[in-house]
């Protein structure tokens, strides 16, 4: 059992001798980067504790048998890094502010005495400006801005080179951005590439007339937008004058002055309401009494009254509406011992 474990511990001890081993040996990568980024081309060692004596980046140009070092190119030193100082396994290679002269072979190689390498392909994507958009007419009005509009293709590309310029009618084109030439147009224009690189919209502000004129952007000789602006006048704002003011006022007052009287008189119509509807009440009431006489008995009604009821009741039944009444009017006693009590009165009604 210890045999296998003092094998591999023999291993490792070697290979932390004989150095780095380039990890992915003889392999080829693909790496892609845009204009105006940055993009890292990946090395290490096979083991993370190996030591690192001497690698070196190298590209090839395109000639058989050339592949000089990255760092002899003084000119875009500044624009490599290394990351092996604080993980000396890791001999990655950062390239920052991209260029299309960027774009190749590059090769990552360890030590001579491991003879181990490994190859990555960049491809670098400038920006492609919108061909759909060749042309393009903006207005603007005096006193606002107005956004002139040109991106790549690509947001997340940056062009290498930018330059937006201004032709006025009859005079020659002036650069506008990123070097305002012109007194005329200073602290007035900005672009618009906060957030994505590849949107290169050019705002105007505070316009006048003499903004009016063919603007370009370029991003090369060969590719270019063309946009035609058109400056009018500010559009005319409906001022509140005096007439308006007393208009409003005048209608304030007679709102505030109706609205009292539409509450009084919905507040009477309430009242008069409630009112009739109790005396409607106390008069169906008052319809039902019947003056008796405290002494006066069943058997002392008058017959003439009888009969007059019957009477009565026989006209109304040629109405086809039959009424029945009783009806007791009498006092022995006297009429200043009268009292008058309440009866009910029972009336029935049938319409046929």
């Amino acid at each position: 059992m210890m045999f296998p474990f003092c094998f591999c511990l023999f291993l490792s001890v070697l290979h932390f001798i004989d150095g780095c081993h380039v990890s992915g040996h003889g392999d080829r990568k693909e790496e892609t980067g845009y204009t105006g980024g940055s993009v890292l081309l990946p090395c290490s060692c096979t083991h993370p504790q190996s030591t690192v004596e001497k690698f070196t980046w190298k590209r090839h140009y395109n000639r058989p048998g050339q592949w000089p070092e990255v760092f002899q190119d003084k000119k875009n030193k500044n624009r490599l890094k290394l990351f092996n100082q604080s993980s000396p396994a890791n001999l990655s290679l950062l390239i920052s502010d991209l260029r299309k002269e960027d774009e190749g072979l590059y090769r990552c190689e360890g030590p001579q005495t491991t003879h181990t390498y490994t190859d990555i392909n960049l491809k670098i994507q400038g920006c492609d400006l919108d061909q759909n958009k060749t042309e393009a007419e903006i207005t603007g009005h005096s006193g606002e801005s107005v956004v002139l509009p040109c991106s790549c293709t690509e947001l997340q590309d940056k062009p290498e080179q930018l330059t937006w310029t201004f032709t006025a009618p009859n005079k020659n084109s002036e650069e506008i951005y990123p070097h305002e030439k012109s007194e005329r147009v200073t602290g007035r224009v900005r672009l618009l590439n906060e957030i994505s690189p590849g949107n290169l919209s050019l705002q105007i502000s505070n316009l006048t007339k003499e903004d009016q004129g063919e603007y370009r952007c370029s991003v090369s000789s060969q590719q270019h937008i063309n946009i035609r602006l058109r400056v009018q006048d500010e559009p005319i704002k409906q001022e509140e004058g005096p007439t308006t003011k007393l208009d409003f006022e005048k209608q304030l007052f007679i709102l505030l002055s109706v609205l009292p009287v539409v509450l009084l008189l919905a507040v009477l119509a309430l009242i008069y309401w409630k009112y009739r509807g109790r005396r409607d009440a106390q008069k169906m009431t008052n319809d039902g009494l019947v003056l008796c006489s405290e002494n006066e008995k069943p058997d002392d009604v008058n017959p003439e009254s009888v009969t007059q009821g019957e009477n009565l009741k026989q006209d109304e039944d040629s109405d086809e509406v039959t009424y029945s009444s009783v009806v007791h009017i009498k006092a022995d006693t006297k009429p200043a011992h009268k009292q008058f009590v309440m009866a009910e009165y029972s009336e029935y009604a049938s319409i046929k």
